[in-house]
């Protein structure tokens, strides 16, 4: 066939492919003869179609273990793009475009283009400039420049999942969502009862001093349900929960989540029964920690911990704490100032 003859039939083939394929997709042989474009299903001409949509960047060339050639058609605004690069420039795309969501690596891709570092730099910086790339940090090797393409997602092996923002754990945004979280599951773990003392004198109860007095939020008792119970929250209610509340900019998914009650689990925050999780405080000790915690800085709560456990716990300053030990006469057990501090100091 003539030239221009196989031009007109590689663009047929090329806009074939666009509509009955994903850009993702292997294209084999059979697949782009299956088209019924190809005259008698010669391969030879198959073979002309395709390395001219392979030179003019609209196919990719692939090549699998058993040596068999394959295909995957380029989207045309991407072909676009890849046309009006330097030779040096497009080498550097397509191995930066061959590892997807993952990246790739500053010095991997030297020895995969093997250009010399001044070029493939110079290549680099042109790529950024036009918006094509962009590099990332990537939590398991922070000091390692890795690039990938501008418009894709980094993998969440790569940044590390909802918990880092640019590789660096986020803590604050960790202790804000496991607040809202604990007192979510709280809420669902204990029930509210009034006392009987407090129903039977209505609004108001009588002090032992023969006072009355309103009844107040504080004369509620929170209970826990029987054993037994089947309607703790699970970790797909706990997402619905969060991602409804708008705490978080982004959209959790609920393996995000699992791995922060997993974390709540083991500070003691949290107990995981089978697929649900419980609180294993209170929603009112849940709702004082917190409004403790509001009020002190960790600036002020280190000044008062201070810096040497020792000097500034009552142990260091008690004239008796060579006399203390567990079930002695003076005992840890039974310190009213130790528990204090910690109470006044950490909020619990």
């Amino acid at each position: 066939m003539a030239t221009m003859e196989i031009q007109d039939l590689a663009n047929s083939v090329y806009h074939k492919c666009l509509s009955q394929f994903s850009a993702s997709q292997l294209l084999y042989q059979r697949d782009i003869l299956g088209l019924g474009l190809i005259p008698n299903k010669s391969l030879e001409t198959l073979l002309q179609c395709t390395q001219y949509l392979v030179d003019q960047n609209y196919f990719r060339v692939y090549q699998d273990t058993e040596n068999r050639l394959s295909w995957k058609v380029i989207p045309k605004e991407d072909a676009e793009k890849i046309q009006g690069l330097s030779d040096n420039e497009r080498m550097v795309y397509k191995a930066i475009h061959s590892t997807g969501r993952n990246g790739i690596w500053i010095r991997a891709l030297g020895k995969r283009t093997d250009l010399p570092k001044t070029i493939l730099d110079k290549a680099l910086k042109a790529l950024e400039g036009k918006n094509f790339i962009k590099s990332i940090h990537n939590v398991k090797h922070p000091g390692k420049k890795v690039y990938m393409l501008a418009g894709l997602t980094p993998a969440e092996e790569v940044t590390g999942g909802a918990w880092f923002t640019d590789g660096v754990l986020d803590a604050e945004f960790i202790g804000i969502l496991s607040d809202f979280i604990e007192s979510l599951v709280s809420r669902k773990s204990w029930y509210e009862s009034i006392p009987s003392s407090s129903k039977q004198s209505g609004k108001r109860k009588k002090l032992n001093t023969g006072e009355s007095v309103k009844t107040t939020e504080s004369d509620r008792l929170y209970l826990p349900y029987p054993a037994g119970y089947q309607f703790y929250p699970t970790v797909e209610e706990i997402t619905d929960e969060i991602n409804k509340s708008g705490i978080t900019p982004v959209k959790l998914d609920t393996d995000s989540v699992r791995q922060l009650l997993q974390m709540m689990c083991f500070d003691s925050r949290l107990v995981a029964l089978g697929q649900n999780y419980k609180s294993l405080r209170r929603p009112d000790a849940v709702a004082k920690y917190l409004a403790k915690k509001e009020r002190i800085p960790d600036t002020q709560l280190k000044s008062w911990i201070g810096t040497n456990g020792m000097t500034e716990a009552p142990c260091g300053q008690c004239p008796v704490f060579k006399l203390c030990q567990p079930g002695g006469k003076v005992s840890p057990e039974s310190c009213e100032y130790f528990g204090k501090w910690l109470e006044d100091a950490l909020g619990f």
